[in-house]
């Protein structure tokens, strides 16, 4: 079934609506003609349908999983959508899916294409106005950046490998604006307003996206080579070993290596390479500790590592088999029909805020990283009572914590602190709701972001000295 729909599935789209669905469900059962019309079909009618067609058909083999792939195939259909305001993939998604469960366990690293025209809908190198680089938590491995540009370290020996209670101030080169920032688990990354990315931290697997002579030059920001295409960034996300690039053409890169409780579950390398499975120009970039989520037209996207329920659309029993890695690894759409307008993702969980202020989430919630009692882990979208309709613009994730800003400029903080990152201006262990964060200036925060077990605040420069 699978395969005679994914070598026709070109054809029957460019066919009438009803026709197209008379195809899809005579393909599906021969018994079912005189029902495909299709006029007021439902979600559940169709689930029907397809179970009943397993029966029919033998093939009784199927999962659940399968079962809502076809479901969702149909549901894009032209007609059900504009009649029941399903929003759901387009087209072109199901294309993607369809040529993803030919290509096998790991999609093609692409090398980057060559230069070409910003693509329709690509965020361009637009003014942003830069601050100064704040950051709080542990420092083991050089992530809060230090060590000056110019500051002579002789040995590893005299390295400050102390980490910060309260927000301290980035040492970064002479000149260069900040426009963005970005924590990953033991490395940051900070993108200026030229479309620079300047890396600092662990850069065992490459994450980094450059070569690092041991810990002194880890703790010390460096400048990223972006390649010779001509690569301007216009947005940057860190992973927990990896480094993800958006560019002002609407191209996706990312560099590092994925991992899953398994081991290895994809490794990309140490320079960037082009996203594979991306099929339209994405307005917003996020990385979790080893997947990727992105908002393209007001949908959420995901791909990466599933075995904690981290991409919302695949479930406990088939996290790990091999069958659901194949399709973890292509981007591959949220089926909330909701209007998002941020994404955002931890170490093993990713929040979607709507435009009507509405916040949901899944992955691990161990710690109550996703301010939700009971599970400890989300399998599936669900929306988070605690953070919705408290006029949040920015949500960010780490590892066991979360941290937010709302409309009214106050930074809340909720989750584990084992590690000082809630910035509550005291040690405690946990917190299951969101608490004010303190500390920070009084200057308006521009940016806020969550690394493994620290934290990155943006805010605007101080008024200059008179």
């Amino acid at each position: 079934m699978e395969k005679e729909v994914g070598r026709s599935l070109r054809t029957y789209l460019l066919m009438p609506s009803h026709a197209r669905l008379q195809e899809l469900l005579v393909k599906t059962s021969g018994g079912l003609r005189n029902e495909a019309v299709g006029v007021g079909l439902n979600m559940n009618q169709i689930k029907n349908y397809v179970k009943k067609a397993r029966l029919e058909t033998g093939m009784c083999s199927w999962e659940q999983e399968d079962v809502d792939r076809e479901v969702l195939i149909a549901l894009t259909l032209d007609e059900l959508r504009v009649r029941r305001g399903i929003s759901l993939q387009d087209e072109v998604d199901i294309l993607t899916w369809t040529s993803s469960q030919r290509t096998g366990l790991e999609p093609r690293a692409a090398s980057p294409s060559p230069p070409q025209g910003p693509l329709s809908g690509a965020p361009p190198l637009s003014l942003r106005p830069g601050g100064q680089v704040l950051a709080v938590g542990e420092n083991d491995c050089g992530q809060l950046a230090l060590v000056d540009e110019h500051e002579i370290v002789k040995s590893e020996d005299d390295l400050d490998y102390e980490g910060r209670l309260l927000p301290t101030p980035v040492a970064l080169p002479a000149g260069k604006i900040i426009v963005d920032v970005a924590a990953g688990a033991l490395h940051s990354a900070f993108l200026t307003s030229e479309g620079e990315v300047w890396t600092c931290g662990n850069n065992d697997e490459g994450e980094v996206a450059r070569p690092t002579a041991g810990d002194v030059d880890g703790h010390r920001v460096t400048s990223t080579c972006l390649d010779a295409s001509g690569l301007v960034a216009a947005a940057v996300s860190c992973g927990d070993s990896f480094t993800a690039i958006l560019d002002t053409r609407g191209r996706l890169f990312w560099a590092g290596q994925l991992r899953d409780s398994n081991g290895v579950y994809y490794n990309i390398g140490p320079r960037l390479q082009e996203v594979p499975g991306w099929w339209a120009p994405v307005t917003k970039i996020s990385t979790g500790g080893n997947h990727l989520a992105v908002l393209v037209a007001n949908t959420i996207a995901c791909c990466g590592a599933p075995d904690l329920g981290q991409l919302g659309r695949i479930r406990a029993r088939r996290a790990l088999k091999r069958s659901s890695k194949e399709t973890a690894l292509t981007l591959s759409p949220w089926t909330t029909a909701s209007d998002f307008v941020d994404v955002c993702c931890g170490q093993n969980t990713t929040i979607g805020i709507t435009a009507a202020g509405d916040i949901f989430g899944c992955g691990a919630n161990n710690q109550c990283q996703l301010a939700l009692e009971g599970p400890q882990i989300i399998w599936t979208t669900t929306r988070i009572e605690a953070l919705s309709q408290r006029q949040l613009v920015q949500v960010a994730m780490g590892d066991t914590h979360g941290i937010a800003l709302s409309s009214t400029g106050q930074a809340y903080a909720w989750g584990s602190g084992v590690s000082n990152q809630l910035c509550v201006g005291k040690e405690v262990d946990r917190k299951e709701a969101p608490v004010p964060m303190v500390g920070l200036p009084a200057r308006p925060i521009l940016k806020i972001s969550g690394g493994g077990q620290h934290v990155l605040v943006l805010v605007e420069p101080p008024a200059p000295k008179c």
